[in-house]
């Protein structure tokens, strides 16, 4: 008998005032960073590029600052910091740094909307006022940080 795994991803952020980066630790299935490896590794090997294709993933999929297009700078940076692998899952650490160096008022998760349309993404944002949560999915990615929910109260906190 197969069990059907949970299609969920955790990320942990948290803003480091000194840095004016966004600090990360999303948890991930083992299973889904084989399929990115493998998806990811196809297309740089097509391209020729050869740039750590975890930044180039989470720059286009995990947000809190709004993308570089066309005629617009820049908006982050961001900072691989390394991977762990624990059981079933790992964990990538990551640093986003916004360019104007201002602590961002939201964040998008798109990863993994390409493998499977029904996944959760739970943000748990630690910090002073203890940790708050949101919970982001296919059909709503995106949510201003203030939303999130004080998991002792499950009332909305100002960030």
């Amino acid at each position: 008998m197969l069990v059907h795994p949970v299609h969920e991803t955790v990320a942990e952020i948290q803003w480091n005032a000194k840095t004016h980066r966004m600090e990360v630790a999303l948890r991930l299935d083992i299973l889904d960073e084989q399929w990115l490896a493998k998806t990811h590794s196809q297309a740089t090997t097509k391209s020729g590029a050869t740039q750590n294709w975890h930044l180039k993933y989470l720059e286009q999929k995990f947000r809190v600052t709004e993308p570089a297009s066309s005629g617009h700078p820049l908006t982050s940076s961001y900072h691989w910091i390394g991977r762990e692998q624990k059981g079933p899952h790992v964990w990538w650490y990551f640093e986003i740094e916004p360019t104007d160096k201002t602590k961002p008022e939201w964040i998008q998760q798109r990863m993994l909307e390409d493998r499977e349309p029904n996944y959760t993404h739970r943000i748990l944002i630690l910090g002073d006022l203890g940790k708050r949560s949101l919970n982001l999915t296919t059909r709503k990615n995106k949510a201003r940080l203030d939303q999130a929910k004080d998991d002792r109260t499950n009332k909305a906190t100002d960030s």
